[in-house]
């Protein structure tokens, strides 16, 4: 019998030692491709069992292919998500979303188990309620019309007590990232609508901590038209109540589908920061115009700030250029009511420009209200105005001053003076209706006698 010697024995232990270690490795790889492949098999029935069994989405949800991958990523087409009474909730032709591995190898299913989503060119429409809870609403076909704007079909009202809701969170926590791209989405909150195009978003979503939101959108019509938004910026979980920090640009809108004119399409843009509670955000910013028409009236290079609260934005410190001379503004508009009031004060206005009339010349001041019920065919705008020194053709004149109100094509001229050195020319009242100009009773003060002389004219003159 031949003895071994102690460094044979060791060296005979360390290759046993290695022959387990090897054989456990093999079986950790083993293990490790078949919970692999478990995971890429549950990551595929996912969506049926789970679909089944969760509360969170009312209705039924199904998709036509799903190819699922061994890290949890799965990809879908032709998903479809419909209420119990068969009216459709969202369709999205692609997408795909990423499952947390460990849940789905223990089939412990979380509403923090979806840690990614992606949708391409999906239909969206979604609905808010007073608390800013959010829920997915019914949506059909949104059209383009002619003139760009969206024509959204009517959707059922966001559920107040949660009983007919499409989403129930329930006070559970949400943790995923939610991208867009190239999506059409419907936003409703109160009696406002929003209908955006080729929607692009990145929102990084947790409802424990701080959300992050990066959205872009091309054309978008509704509530108001306009040539796209970008919002970007916080929401702040936390607290009792979400606190949002959003920068929000809203580019070309439209100013007749707010209301604000009929034929109206001079557009303008406002950038504004929205801060504080997302049940009531106030928001502080700047608004432009490249120009602005209104009934008797051209601005241009219109700029101002402007503040939002609850519906309502407030605009200050606005400046324009109008006929030569400048403009100075305020003014408040109601989102919901569309009514709005302006303040101005014009400083040396080119009458020239103002009438279009090279023979008449005088720089004026003017007060300026400008009042809307809500109505565009109700728009009213009134003042009063003063000049300087001016001419008429040859004929000089000290000032003009007078009253005016315009609504409609109707402008109402009153208490009109012209101060010459032959006497003051007054007027009650004078109307341009439909361009039509039609003349009250002119009289000539004697500036030395103090002698009234009634000045005869032909009346009912055309307006060149």
């Amino acid at each position: 019998m031949e003895l071994q010697t102690s460094e044979e024995i060791l060296s005979g232990k360390m290759k046993t030692g290695l022959k387990i270690f090897g054989i456990v490795a093999i079986l950790c790889v083993l293990v490790f491709f078949v919970l692999a492949e478990i995971a890429s098999r549950g990551a595929a029935r996912i969506f049926n069992r789970e679909m089944e069994k969760q509360n969170m989405l009312r209705g039924t949800i199904t998709a036509e292919k799903i190819m699922a991958h061994i890290n949890g990523d799965v990809v879908f087409e032709n998903l479809l998500w419909v209420e119990p009474d068969g009216d459709v909730i969202l369709r999205v032709p692609e997408g795909s979303f990423h499952a947390r591995p460990w849940d789905v190898i223990t089939r412990n299913f979380k509403s923090t188990t979806i840690q990614r989503l992606e949708l391409n060119d999906a239909v969206i429409s979604v609905g808010f309620n007073e608390d800013m809870q959010v829920d997915f609403l019914e949506q059909k076909n949104l059209n383009l019309n002619s003139t760009g704007e969206q024509v959204p079909v009517e959707t059922k009202e966001v559920s107040e007590s949660g009983e007919e809701a499409n989403f129930n969170r329930d006070g559970r926590k949400l943790r995923v990232e939610v991208v867009l791209n190239n999506c059409r989405l419907e936003a409703r909150y109160r009696q406002r609508h929003y209908v955006m195009n080729n929607v692009n978003m990145n929102m990084k979503l947790n409802t424990s901590d701080v959300s992050q939101i990066d959205l872009s959108t091309g054309k978008f019509g509704g509530t108001m038209r306009g040539g796209g938004m970008s919002i970007a910026g916080t929401v702040d979980f936390k607290s009792e109540t979400p606190e949002a920090d959003i920068d929000v640009s809203i580019r070309d809108v439209d100013p007749e589908s707010l209301g604000f004119g009929m034929k109206l399409h001079d557009l303008m843009t406002v950038v504004a920061k929205l801060t504080g509670p997302v049940t009531g955000p106030k928001g502080k910013g700047t608004v432009r115009m490249k120009e602005l028409t209104i009934p008797a009236l051209h601005f241009t290079d219109v700029i101002g700030d402007v503040s939002y609260s609850d519906g309502l934005f407030r605009f200050t410190d606005v400046h324009a250029k109008v006929f030569g001379g400048k403009l100075n503004a305020r003014g408040d508009y109601n989102l919901d009511t569309r009514r709005y009031n302006i303040y101005g004060k014009g400083m040396e206005l080119d009458s020239r420009r103002a009438l279009n009339d090279l023979q008449f010349y005088c720089l004026v001041d003017m007060e300026l209200t400008v009042r809307c019920d809500g109505n565009p065919r109700n728009i009213l705008a009134y003042g009063d105005f003063k000049s300087g020194r001016g001419k008429y053709i040859i004929i000089p004149f000290d000032s003009v001053e007078g009253r005016f109100t315009n609504r409609f094509k109707e402008l109402f001229i009153y208490d009109a003076k012209i101060a010459t050195q032959f006497g003051t020319i007054t007027t009650d009242a004078f109307s341009i209706i439909k361009g039509k100009l039609t003349l009250g009773p002119i009289i000539l003060t004697d500036p030395d006698t103090g002698e009234v002389i009634p000045i005869k004219v032909k009346k009912d003159k055309k307006n060149g």
